[in-house]
């Protein structure tokens, strides 16, 4: 994405607009001036002075076709407040389908009709997670009541909440506990009551190694999958050839490594079978540590 001087940063208002549409332009090539209006509230002539600022900053970024009734995207356009990642546009989208609400609308358009698996974010207390949010704002602890799978019924305990972490399948608090006094990780869905508890951490979350310390997953395709679908797999996992081989080295926190690999299949027993484990681990020594117990997540 590129950058804007400080002189002349535009307004928050006026720069969601400009994002808005770097994003439409971007990605489906024809932006017009009620479109902006619809989105944003705003008078058409508003739009218009939008876009003669981005001009007189931008010459030739972006040009007026009549008849097209809209902009497209001059000769010098680059996105200066969007993004031109797929990966960032496709996540907006999919947040979008997960809400199911206007939220994301100025960011993503909507005449892209988009469907979505259910979120995982179904089954979670609105109020627990109120309750999560302001802790970890605020610094204090909470009382909570867990359902844990591997216990006989519900326990209580007292967590010091620092971050959320989502898998991709479930919502997850990350807390120092005071039952196993250790950092551990939560199923949100899974706490059905929570209350503000004084005093603070007895462990800084500073401390939460895995957090803080990361490790690096090594994703290769098959070795016995052939060379056309190999590099099919190296494409849709964005792979780069390193030496001989495609790789897709990914970087995780190590309270996530374990989610990782159970998300792509990667902690399955050795040997599996190459039509229907496309990709395995070059490094599964380093990442089985923090591989998940059997079973769900």
């Amino acid at each position: 994405m590129g950058t804007v001087s400080a002189i002349s940063q535009p307004a928050f208002a006026l720069e969601e607009r400009l994002r808005f549409v770097e994003v439409v332009l971007l990605w489906e090539g024809l932006v017009r001036r009620q479109r902006v209006s619809d989105v944003f509230r705003i008078a058409p002539n508003h739009v218009s002075r939008d876009m003669r600022y981005y001009l007189e900053r931008f010459p030739d970024a972006i040009d007026f076709r009549p008849e097209l009734r809209g902009y497209v995207a001059g000769p010098t356009f680059k996105p200066r407040f969007a993004s031109d990642d797929p990966g960032e546009y496709l996540g907006l989208l999919q947040a979008r389908a997960d809400s199911q609400g206007a939220a994301l609308l100025p960011l993503t358009g909507g005449t892209v009709q988009v469907g979505a698996l259910p979120s995982p974010a179904m089954g979670i207390d609105k109020t627990v997670l109120k309750q999560l949010v302001r802790a970890i704002h605020q610094g204090h602890g909470l009382a909570v009541t867990y359902l844990g799978m591997r216990a006989e019924g519900p326990s209580t305990r007292t967590l010091w909440p620092h971050a959320l972490i989502n898998t991709g399948l479930r919502w997850y608090v990350r807390a120092y506990d005071s039952d196993s006094t250790s950092f551990r990780s939560f199923v949100i869905s899974r706490i059905s009551a929570a209350g503000k508890s004084e005093g603070s951490s007895p462990v800084p979350a500073s401390d939460d190694a895995g957090w803080h310390k990361h490790v690096t997953a090594h994703v290769v395709p098959h070795p016995k999958l052939n060379a056309h679908q190999q590099s099919v797999v190296a494409r849709e996992f964005g792979m780069k050839r390193v030496g001989k081989q495609w790789v897709w080295s990914v970087e995780l926190r190590q309270c996530l490594a374990g989610h990782f690999a159970r998300r792509y299949g990667l902690d399955a027993k050795l040997p599996v079978a190459s039509n229907s484990h496309w990709v395995v681990l070059r490094n599964p020594a380093e990442l089985r540590p923090y591989f998940l117990p059997g079973g769900n997540e």
